[in-house]
């Protein structure tokens, strides 16, 4: 009985050290690009074309990610002079403190291969900007980036750079982990 209760223990013990330490997705809404709204929008989504830029944002329900009945498609037309100029918000905007490690997945592919995205993590503190810049494939491909947080914020977002001028960006199934 005594051995049964240590084993019960130990094992309590283990699994909850083992989930303290593991990275946990952050409850996000709609983050995989499911939910269209009655305009035909992604709800928490903001796609973005400024000073020049310009892009035909679009809902994708035919060329998904496998397991996904819808994904952003984005035509870039005309870059802008600054890479944020054509861009995409996820609008949910989460907590973290400085120097946490938070981890960034999604599905992409680009028509024709070898488009450049940029994967942008800011909160609303001044030199909190990070980025990392992924080369796409023309097969839906899973890309994951680890950040370390530069700032103590609850507006920490992410947004999506598009930075090939004259192709097709299909973006899916965006989850953020801390």
């Amino acid at each position: 009985m005594k051995l049964t209760i240590k084993f019960i223990l130990a094992l309590f013990t283990l699994l909850f050290y083992t989930n303290s330490f593991s990275q946990k997705p952050l409850e996000l809404k709609n983050s995989n690009l499911e939910g269209v709204s009655p305009e035909g929008k992604f709800w928490w989504w903001k796609n973005d074309a400024k000073n020049g830029a310009d892009a035909t944002f679009s809902v994708e329900d035919f060329d998904t990610n496998p397991g996904s009945q819808r994904a952003l498609k984005v035509e870039t037309h005309r870059l802008g002079d600054k890479g944020w100029f054509l861009s995409t918000q996820y609008n949910q905007k989460f907590n973290g403190n400085e120097g946490d490690e938070v981890t960034i997945t999604f599905h992409a592919k680009n028509k024709g291969g070898n488009g450049k995205i940029k994967l942008v993590i800011q909160s609303d503190v001044k030199g909190s900007f990070q980025g990392k810049d992924f080369y796409l494939t023309e097969d839906w491909t899973r890309y994951s980036h680890t950040f370390n947080l530069k700032s103590k914020s609850n507006n920490q977002g992410v947004k999506f750079w598009y930075m090939t001028e004259s192709t097709k960006f299909y973006l899916d199934d965006l989850t953020i982990s801390k």
